[in-house]
């Protein structure tokens, strides 16, 4: 079948993993605490990665928010420490120390300068190897990088000093994941939930991992158990509302999306979700309005044509796409691609049926 081209939200996110905005947890241990101190270093970081969209997820995960393309998970962490507005204070006049050298990397780190952060941190290590916070956010930064591999390693190194640490469990799960090995991924994420029981952005990617392998309903079975940690929140509930629609259960999809949104979730992504699912039941025109909430009117035309193709409607698909192209102030390259689809789609249908199309399906909306 030929492809037709869809506007998406880039962002950690729409499995939402980011990509997207991901408050303490119940237990207290030396681990969790560590993890705490740790998170506080990347609020700026996960700032930085959302505002300016760092990292688009391929379609299928763009549905989610992943902290994937996406920092989420961090951000809960983050709530028990430093201001994100503080800048740790080095005295560049003295001799440096192994603390300063982090310190110094965490500025780095808050302001997005992940290679200049990544420089510090390894003279860290190569000073004192046993500092996990520094090398959990090392391995954070090859994450965010793109370099899965190096992650994974050095969220395994961590192990070596803390085998009880299960934010390395989970980091080395979002490693595979990157690297599409979702089966040893969904192991180190049950492996994180045995350290951490509450750890609810570890139940959440399980979800993800199912929705993945289009196990739909197990999906929606671990996004209803992180749910139960971490009540009304706008990424699980996203989660849960596009595994619904993979699912094929759209109204429940439509509610729980709408959940998300009153919950404070990224308005514009997963707006764009709920359009998917209000095209879904027919809600045309409240899909549109979706649409707009996440991107500007000519995109949104240009989904609501797509969604018309899906369901056949070529005639009304095709009005969609030069809607589009009429509202878009430059050419509009996806939407002439997505109009010829649909004309040649319409002209393969007998002539009775063309005439009759068209005489149906005036206009987009």
């Amino acid at each position: 079948m030929e492809r037709f081209h869809f506007e998406e939200l880039c962002g950690p996110n729409v499995h939402c993993e980011e990509r997207n905005n991901r408050e303490g947890y119940g237990k207290v241990d030396k681990s969790v605490s560590l993890q705490m101190k740790i998170g506080n270093y990347l609020v700026v970081l996960l700032v930085l990665l959302v505002s300016t969209g760092v990292g688009c997820a391929k379609k299928e995960n763009a549905m989610f928010a992943v902290q994937d393309e996406h920092y989420q998970q961090i951000l809960e962490r983050q709530k028990a420490g430093m201001d994100a507005a503080t800048q740790p204070q080095v005295d560049l006049t003295a001799e440096l120390t192994i603390e300063d050298y982090e310190k110094l990397g965490d500025a780095h780190l808050q302001q997005g300068q992940l290679q200049m952060a990544k420089e510090q941190y390894e003279k860290v290590l190569n000073a004192a190897p046993e500092r996990i916070p520094a090398r959990y956010k090392l391995a954070v930064i090859y994450l965010e990088k793109g370099k899965s591999q190096e992650a994974y390693d050095q969220f395994h190194e961590i192990l070596d000093y803390d085998l009880n640490f299960a934010s390395a469990y989970e980091g080395m799960g979002r490693a595979l994941m990157k690297m599409e090995k979702d089966v040893e991924a969904e192991r180190e994420f049950q492996a994180a939930l045995l350290y951490d029981s509450e750890l609810w952005t570890s139940t959440n990617f399980l979800g993800i991992v199912a929705d993945r392998r289009h196990a739909h309903k197990d999906a929606i079975h671990m996004y209803e158990v992180a749910l139960e940690k971490k009540a009304n929140n706008p990424a699980i509930l996203n989660n849960l509302g596009m595994a619904y629609y993979l699912d094929q259960q759209y109204e429940n999809a439509v509610r729980t999306l709408q959940q998300a949104l009153q919950a404070g979730g990224n308005s514009g992504k997963i707006a764009n979700n709920l359009g998917l699912a209000l095209a879904k039941l027919g809600h045309y025109d409240l899909a549109y309005d979706a649409y707009t909430r996440g991107m500007d009117s000519a995109k949104a035309y240009n989904n609501l044509g797509v969604a018309f193709l899906e369901e056949r409607q070529y005639a009304r698909a095709s009005r969609c796409f030069e809607k589009a192209m009429d509202t878009q102030l430059t050419f509009y390259e996806k939407a002439k691609e997505n109009l010829s689809l649909s004309n040649r789609m319409l002209h393969k249908l007998p002539m009775i049926q063309q005439q009759t199309l068209i005489r149906q399906e005036p206009a987009c909306l």
